[in-house]
């Protein structure tokens, strides 16, 4: 017998092992099922799933496998939410409207904790999924939502620009800013939007930040960062400077603005307002800076998009130099807001907005950093 053949036994066993494993599992969550169903409480628990993904990670002697286990764990969730809809029948339930997120990598997300909230306040009968694609997987995927009747999808790293292509109409914001990341289904057609903008210039105005006649650095050249640069524009700054790897490419997007690359910001000395819009530092893969503190101490204040975790190393370096440091919670919950303001033509008080904020931020605090 062959060295792969032993190795190919060793794996029989442990998916034998895995198999029985999974038996007793699913077992377990026809009990939870079955308490749901006696205690009216939903399937979906966002904030329990990203507990036990979190805590599952933190049992792994190699990390690098950190981001394989966390999609393994939420493919698991996936087929333990479907076995607790069949035995409740949730999912048969008139008017239960649907909603969600679409991405390539979600176990970070805290939009379903943001929407479940105003589901609540409004006494909605809905569920806001994350839905995780490949790039090659969007169209089926929209069809999909068509499909089961879905009222609204939110869309983040990475197809905030893929998913236009697909789209019968584009808002006004969006087409300026040309990238999308909300969809709204309306009859057979469906249309994107842009609320990252507004969301950002909500998220500057809560932590006194001004634009106006300001140097701001953007880092990153992807869709969250057209919304960012293009809000900068439009209030008057003073000098802008869009920080990209790909520097050729970045400056077919951004035509208009002066693209740099990571070695020439090194030579900008001093500025107001640097702002990270690349996914680096972001959950699972913590405990990077896109730049280095030498660089982030020359300006007066750092904001970084990404909200898991709260305190990214960007931020952490910003806060070490005694500088004001921003993270994206509260544009995350802005924009949220102003998502469903589109998909059910309503607006919604700004104090909710507070509200949310504040209790998200409190939970996330309570429970340590993902």
């Amino acid at each position: 017998m062959s060295e792969l053949d032993n190795i190919r036994d060793e794996i029989d066993e442990v998916d034998k092992e895995l198999t029985e494993l999974f038996e007793k599992r699913m077992g377990l969550v026809k009990k939870v099922a079955d308490y749901k169903k006696k205690n009216n409480l939903p399937v979906l628990n966002s904030k329990r799933e990203k507990e036990v993904i979190a805590k599952n990670i933190s049992y792994l002697e190699d990390k690098k496998l950190s981001a394989s286990l966390e999609c393994f764990f939420t493919n698991l969730m996936n087929v333990s939410k479907k076995l607790e809809e069949d035995k409740i029948g949730q999912k048969k339930e008139k008017n239960f409207e649907i909603y969600g997120l679409l991405g390539e990598k979600l176990g970070h997300s805290f939009s379903p904790d943001i929407h479940k909230v105003v589901f609540e306040k409004f006494g909605k009968k809905a569920i806001y999924n994350l839905f995780e694609m490949p790039n090659d997987k969007i169209k089926e995927a929209l069809e999909g939502f068509r499909l089961i009747n879905c009222r609204g999808i939110n869309v983040t790293i990475p197809y905030k620009t893929e998913v236009i292509k697909f789209l019968d109409y584009i808002s006004k914001e969006a087409e300026s800013i040309g990238a999308v990341n909300t969809l709204k289904f309306s009859g057979n057609k469906l249309g994107g939007y842009n609320t990252d903008y507004l969301g950002f210039g909500k998220m500057l105005k809560k932590f006194d930040i001004s634009v106006q006649g300001s140097t701001c650095v953007v880092l990153g050249s992807g869709g969250a960062a057209k919304a960012v640069v293009q809000y900068i524009s439009d209030n008057q700054c003073e000098k802008l400077y869009i920080v990209s790897r790909n520097k050729e490419r970045a400056s077919k997007d951004f035509s208009k603005f002066q693209v740099i690359d990571y070695k020439e910001l090194e030579n900008i000395k001093n500025g107001d307002i640097i702002i990270n819009c690349t996914p680096v530092g972001m959950f699972p893969k913590v405990g990077v800076s896109p730049v280095n503190k030498e660089i982030i101490a020359r300006f007066k204040a750092a904001v970084d998009i990404i909200c898991n975790p709260i305190e990214t190393e960007f931020l952490k370096y910003a806060r070490e130099s005694k500088i004001k440091a921003v993270n994206g919670i509260y544009m995350l919950v802005s924009q949220a807001i102003a998502s469903e303001e589109i998909w059910n033509d309503i607006s919604i008080d700004e104090e909710i907005v507070d509200e949310i904020y504040e209790k998200l931020l409190e939970e996330v605090s309570g429970h340590g950093e993902k």
